[in-house]
């Protein structure tokens, strides 16, 4: 398959879990006679659902490419997970084509997840395409579907066929400039003609002008047109198909072939983005340029260990050599390029500009590196992916385990960017980081498939400490038990600094009452009291220390003195500044069916959030606020209760603020508790 990026298309499949992609890649792979039979997901025997969660949950968890002919072209398709939970699989899939086919059932028609799949093509300049599935189904409201499409996307959204009709009676599909279009479809198609052709002509000037002049545009430049109206993104076609039925597909087939971006073009510009070694933009030559690859999936293979899932941008690169990893400098020996087919690959003998291939047992690969032949004087951009949103406190059930927690839950990480897990230094946990409870249940899942039992919890919230006010205190460390003493004593003052300006420390000592070698023996007292915390064991911040006077003894003072002294002094004069505990704010950002406003609202208010603003459509809203992460730190369990699933959200540290006083009493009071086993 290997060789003119000009015959390549890359296409990822999205939409909401329903929207029938699985389903339409098994009709377009038996289509192109790939497979001699369609598959199904309640049989459980898919080549894109092939992972064992996948065939469990009946779901599409992991974005899984296949290879298919069709029309002297080769199309590479990405079935990709529909859920919201597995949005980090989608994210990096989209980076790797050209074209995201958004998949619309035509019964449910547009949700949330269409919504942030659409956002997420459209802002990678990727040319979207929109397939109405299930046109057979029944209770379907062709003008409300087509609204809500429109509504989601905007007017460039145009059928360019239609079914015969909606519901179990289709039985054929219509190219909406076709001659031989049926009585009853003729006007309807004109309407959709003329808004086709509204959109199409706005790609080339000089095209518009004479459609301005004329008011005619003829078939043949409509069609030449097309690609690139479809490319820039000046419209955005609709199409119908019945699985089914078998109707529609081979049209589908043939669209993506002849009009969807080739794999050296995207958005009317040549390629990927990438950046040289100053930071500047690099154009790369698909066809001309050194050989140059992305990784934009890893997967972790039983059998054959890591699977490195390759974008090719440029250039072409054999098999059996090496490369270059951008990000490390280390030249790797890989075997065969892979194409794969859901789980199983088929060796090739190169990769070439438009490719997607695997390469297995490199095992210093990671999502989003880039690699070259060597000759190459850029990195292509990285791969930016959805931050997670829910997490969880673990650690091993057994102490046996605990050396192996470390490297698998690292593997994981590498397979997945969206899970995350790392230890926080505010609470001491170790915390992973997925972007819902089923998604973070799912990879825990894998981890006691590797023999590793773990237990989770709520994780601790990553307060902070401070002073309101100014306080003075001193302290006298004395200890006699026979032969050389210990003898220090500090006086300091403390205050309040800005909030984020972090620690400062002065040094007022004049006349020698504590001598110079033993300055920095008390600021490393400091230093130590402030990642201890003072009133509930958090990090203290935000906090000015100035020691002007002290004591000190020619025989028993010593650094480790002066160091415990001035812990326990700054611990005093803590205790006069009114000291505050300080707490997360999270800037949240919620999209919901409008119908759930007011239930949303209300929910955010009981817990101490502040609405920032709210937008509205019909049927669709974004609502932003901030909110205390103590509040949400189950949020995504609870919104998908209050929406019935259909509602989604994002979040990211704003600031800290001080907790209200009778919060505060509380979480210090718990600090207090001895620790539980």
């Amino acid at each position: 398959m290997a060789g003119d990026p000009n015959a390549v298309r890359n296409v990822a499949l999205v939409g909401a879990g329903g929207a029938g992609k699985t389903t339409l890649v098994e009709a377009l792979l038996h289509k192109a006679k790939v497979t001699n039979r369609r598959g199904s997901i309640d049989e459980k025997n898919t080549v894109t659902d092939w992972d064992d969660d996948e065939k469990e949950r009946q779901q599409s968890i992991l974005a899984s490419p296949v290879h298919l002919p069709w029309d002297g072209n080769t199309l590479n398709l990405v079935d990709c997970p529909g859920a919201l939970d597995f949005i980090a699989e989608t994210a990096c899939a989209l980076n790797a084509v050209e074209t995201a086919l958004i998949c619309v059932n035509a019964h449910d028609g547009v949700s949330v997840a269409t919504r942030r799949h659409f956002r997420l093509a459209r802002d990678l300049g990727l040319a979207c395409v929109v397939v109405v599935t299930r046109v057979n189904g029944e209770n379907i409201q062709p003008d409300e579907l087509y609204t809500g499409i429109q509504k989601a996307i905007g007017e460039r959204a145009v059928p360019v066929n239609m079914p015969n009709v909606f519901g179990h009676d289709v039985s054929s599909v219509h190219d909406i400039f076709a001659e031989d279009l049926p009585d009853e479809l003729k006007d309807q198609a004109a309407e959709f003609v003329q808004q086709a052709t509204d959109r199409v002509v706005e790609c080339d000037d000089a095209l518009l002008e004479k459609y301005f002049e004329t008011g005619e545009i003829s078939k043949a430049e409509l069609a030449d047109a097309f690609p690139r109206a479809l490319r820039q993104g000046n419209i955005v076609p609709i199409l119908h198909v019945a699985v089914d039925n078998d109707i529609g597909v081979n049209q589908l087939l043939n669209f993506i072939s002849k009009d969807c971006p080739h794999g050296c073009r995207r958005n009317g510009e040549l390629i990927r983005p990438a950046v040289g070694a100053d930071g500047e933009d690099v154009p790369v030559q698909a066809e001309t340029g050194p050989f140059s690859a992305q990784v934009w999936k890893v997967q972790i293979d039983p059998h054959v260990g890591k699977l490195a899932f390759l974008r090719v941008w440029s250039g072409e690169l054999a098999a059996k050599t090496q490369f270059v990893v951008a990000r490390t400098g280390e030249t790797e020996r890989i075997g065969d390029f892979l194409y794969m087919q859901g789980k199983e690959g088929k060796p090739v003998a190169k990769a070439a500009a438009g490719d997607l291939v695997a390469v297995a047992k490199v095992e210093d690969l990671r999502i989003g590196d880039t690699v070259t032949d060597g000759s190459a004087n850029f990195t292509l951009r990285p791969i930016a992916a959805p931050e997670p949103k829910v997490m969880l406190a673990i650690e091993p059930k057994n102490r046996n385990d605990e050396a192996k927690m470390g490297p698998e839950l690292t593997k994981l990480n590498e397979s997945d960017v969206g899970f995350k897990a790392e230890r926080n230094n505010a609470t001491n946990e170790m915390v992973v980081y997925g972007m819902s409870t089923l998604h973070l249940q799912i990879v825990l899942g894998r981890l006691a498939r590797k023999k590793v039992e773990t237990v989770t919890r709520t994780p601790r919230v990553p307060y902070l400490e401070t002073v309101m006010g100014n306080g003075d205190g001193r302290h006298r460390h004395k200890k006699q038990s026979g032969g050389r003493g210990q003898f220090a004593e500090v006086h300091l003052r403390v205050a309040p600094r800005e909030r984020g300006s972090g620690f400062e420390f002065v040094d007022e000592i004049v006349g020698g009452s504590i001598p110079r070698n033993f300055i920095p023996a008390v600021e490393k007292g400091i230093n130590e009291q402030l990642e201890k915390g003072v009133i509930a064991g958090y990090p203290f911040v935000d906090v000015a220390a100035t020691v002007y006077d002290g004591k000190f003894h020619d025989v028993d003072s010593d650094e480790f003195s002066f160091k415990l002294a001035a812990a326990a002094a700054f611990r005093a004069a803590v205790e006069n500044a009114r000291p505050s505990l300080l707490e997360p704010i999270m800037e949240v950002e919620i999209e919901i069916p409008s119908r759930f406003m007011g239930d949303i609202s209300g929910d955010l208010n009981s817990r101490r959030g502040r609405i920032q603003g709210m937008e509205q459509d019909q049927d669709h809203a974004h609502i932003k606020a901030q909110v205390p992460l103590s509040e949400i730190l189950n949020y995504s369990t609870e919104l998908r209760s209050i929406t019935a699933g259909e509602g989604d959200y994002s979040f990211k540290l704003s600031h800290y603020e001080p907790v209200p006083a009778h919060l505060a009493s509380d979480v210090i009071a718990k600090s207090k508790e001895p620790a539980h086993a």
